[in-house]
């Protein structure tokens, strides 16, 4: 897992790549619709949505085989908790055509970070996460992006 400022995310992913993701990054505002962005195909893509955040024990556990995923708040903050997959227990077996498996709390988080405006976390296959927890249990709209990365 990597967590630092959007600016920096040029050290952590191949030139080539990064350079299809800057042309998204450019566009990338408040005021985007919400939806599915093509960057490269599937190799490389991006989702913007928004939802409210919620109390930790109403939030999923879940992790993807194929993709690395950058998230990355446009409004408001939200907690992610980030585990070691291989030491959960599946609840929801893997769904290949979503590439998401998701998982029960049987450890407790490796670390946790709150995404805000401006910051990124990176999050490889080996790691489940569980995005979209209110921080300081104060529920509040969220909109974010993820780009997908498939490795």
């Amino acid at each position: 897992m990597v967590f630092d400022q959007l600016r920096n995310l040029n050290k952590y992913i191949e030139h080539k790549q990064y350079n299809k993701i800057e042309n998204f990054l450019k566009k990338v505002s408040m005021d985007m619709q919400e939806g599915y962005y093509e960057i490269d195909g599937k190799d490389i893509y991006a989702r913007v949505m928004s939802y409210p955040t919620l109390l930790q024990c109403d939030c999923l556990i879940e992790a993807h085989n194929h993709y690395i995923d950058i998230q990355s708040s446009l409004i408001g903050v939200e907690r992610i908790d980030i585990f070691d997959r291989r030491k959960l227990d599946i609840e929801k077996e893997y769904n290949e055509e979503q590439d998401v498996v998701f998982f029960k709390e049987t450890e407790i988080p490796s670390v946790s970070v709150n995404n805000v405006a401006g910051y990124f976390s990176m999050i490889f296959p080996e790691e489940a996460h569980r995005p979209k927890i209110s921080v300081n249990r104060q529920c509040e709209d969220v909109k974010k992006f993820v780009i997908k990365i498939h490795i």
